[in-house]
């Protein structure tokens, strides 16, 4: 695929893919409000509630550390600084993981076909705007958000806790 040439051209795909998540996004509500079944498979309901909680977790923790790494200059203006701190430590992508959790916590929830339809056009959406997020990044941040990028996996937890680890045991050393 060609790459947009203009910050024009980049504004209008980065409008055109949010429309089109969040209306997949409101989709998938609706499928659960309109289909929910709570005679349904009764585990998946409980796995289903259980993971819209963590990914509703997840999804708080990331915005309030991404606003942490907003840093206020004298004069009101304001300067973004790299996050590595709370979920950010773990993966590079945990509000990504948060929406992630809650569109699969749906998907449980409604139990139907059309919910695993929407969720999988969702998740691609997702990794186009990840690949694109962290490209606007590396043009941001540089050879400092590249060096985050080898140790902090993309959206990985299970890897992320388990490099953060590793991390803390050298330290210690």
């Amino acid at each position: 695929m060609e790459q947009p040439s203009t910050s024009h051209e980049r504004r209008v795909i980065d409008t055109v893919g949010h429309a089109a998540f969040i209306v997949l996004y409101l989709l998938q509500i609706i499928f659960f409000v309109l289909f929910y079944d709570s005679a349904g498979l009764v585990v998946l309901l409980y796995i289903g509630w259980g993971v819209l909680v963590v990914g509703t977790a997840f999804l708080i923790s990331a915005s309030n550390s991404r606003k942490k790494g907003n840093v206020s200059k004298e004069g009101g203006t304001g300067r973004t600084v790299l996050v590595e701190s709370g979920l950010y430590a773990f993966v590079r992508n945990p509000e990504f993981l948060g929406h992630l959790l809650i569109i699969l916590a749906l998907v449980f929830l409604a139990q139907k076909w059309f919910s695993v339809v929407t969720c999988a056009a969702m998740i691609a959406l997702f990794w186009i705007e990840i690949a694109l997020e962290e490209k606007r990044d590396v043009e941001k941040f540089g050879d400092e958000y590249e060096d985050y990028m080898r140790r902090v996996p993309r959206i990985n937890l299970l890897v992320g806790i388990l490099r953060h680890r590793g991390r803390k045991r050298k330290i210690k050393a």
